[in-house]
């Protein structure tokens, strides 16, 4: 994968869309870290296992879910490219996506099943919802392995392999989903309202723990969330390995005959200026000025004209989960169909 000559890569410019991380007010994402000195420092903390799934635990998201709501809206998806490049940031999911990741080869299906199982997660009932977390569990199995030498020395967060099982990775990976969501509809669509904000964080993290996340890896509410995010981009740990950039830069200017060049550069160019700067530094990642302006007037325009567009009814997500739920467990329904006294 390359980038083209047309993209190539020179000095950033400046992101005004983000604030200075030395102002007195200061935010991380659209979280206020103003104030709060960085105190978590779980990326250099020892890692332990993902907890068993809890066969108690309700499904995260009911029918008035605040995150449903923001993820229903598509304007979303417009920043998963956003997403990526904060998770690959972090050197040991960049290697496990380098090892086990198929999206190079195979982008449709790659995102087709991850797709499909975020919206069985989100808009699924109870049944549905653990079986999308159970299949993610089982593709989790398989992924561990070791983290190539390139790592700064030192570098906080730098264990000598990684598992898709390590606590920490899914905290970060979970903590990249809360941040862009909240990003993209409070920054195109509307703000929250007074309850929304500690409402969708919440449901989050809920939906962190039925993953299997142990509470006590979890930011106890939006604040101490700020903080987290401020320590890990601020702390060193990100970016630090060649595998990384170079993820980033395949997820950036990605190229592959079933991905339409228009689509990919649109997304790349959001993300280029919604991306804290300090990570596109980390990731030594910087824009081409046709890319900067591209982002710039898509954002301004999509600040002042999306929310006046008619949005798609909310229910499409949990029509395609009632349609698809049939073949969900069907084997084994089937099995104990047999096994009935006839």
């Amino acid at each position: 994968m390359t980038i083209t000559s047309s993209d190539t890569l020179r000095p950033k410019p400046q992101h005004s869309s983000i604030p200075n991380v030395e102002s007195p007010h200061r935010k991380v994402g659209v979280f206020d870290v103003s104030g709060h000195p960085r105190t978590i420092t779980s990326m250099s903390t020892p890692s332990p296992a993902s907890e068993a799934l809890d066969p108690g635990a309700p499904a995260p998201f009911g029918r008035d879910s605040v995150v449903r709501t923001v993820v229903a809206n598509p304007v979303t998806t417009l920043l998963v490219q956003r997403a990526l490049v904060m998770e690959v940031a972090h050197p040991a999911v960049a290697a496990a996506v380098e090892h086990h990741s198929r999206f190079r080869a195979h982008p449709l299906s790659r995102a087709w099943v991850t797709a499909d199982a975020a919206v069985r997660l989100l808009f699924g009932g109870d049944e549905v919802a653990r079986g999308a977390v159970r299949q993610i569990h089982r593709v989790h199995d398989a992924i561990h392995g070791d983290i190539p030498g390139d790592t700064a020395p030192g570098s906080p967060g730098a264990p000598a392999g990684y598992s898709a099982h390590h606590a920490t990775l899914l905290t970060w990976v979970w903590a990249t989903l809360v941040d862009t969501a909240e990003t993209g509809f409070t920054r195109w669509v509307r703000p929250f309202g007074p309850l929304e904000a500690d409402a969708f964080y919440a449901e989050m993290r809920s939906f962190a723990r039925f993953l299997g996340i142990p509470d006590a890896m979890l930011p106890a509410g939006r604040t101490e969330f700020g903080r987290y995010l401020e320590d890990v981009i601020g702390g060193g740990a990100l970016g630090t390995s060649e595998v990384s950039r170079r993820v980033a830069r395949q997820v950036l200017w990605f190229r592959h005959w079933s991905v339409p060049a228009p689509v990919v550069r649109l997304e790349r160019a959001l993300a280029l200026v919604t991306v804290d700067p300090r990570l596109l530094d980390a990731l030594d990642l910087r824009p081409s000025p046709s890319d900067a302006a591209v982002g710039t007037r898509i954002d301004a325009a999509l600040v002042r004209h999306y929310r006046r567009v008619p949005h798609l009814p909310a229910v499409l997500p949990v029509l395609y989960v009632a349609l698809r739920r049939p073949s969900i467990g069907l084997s084994g329904r089937l099995g104990r169909i047999r096994q009935l006294p006839r």
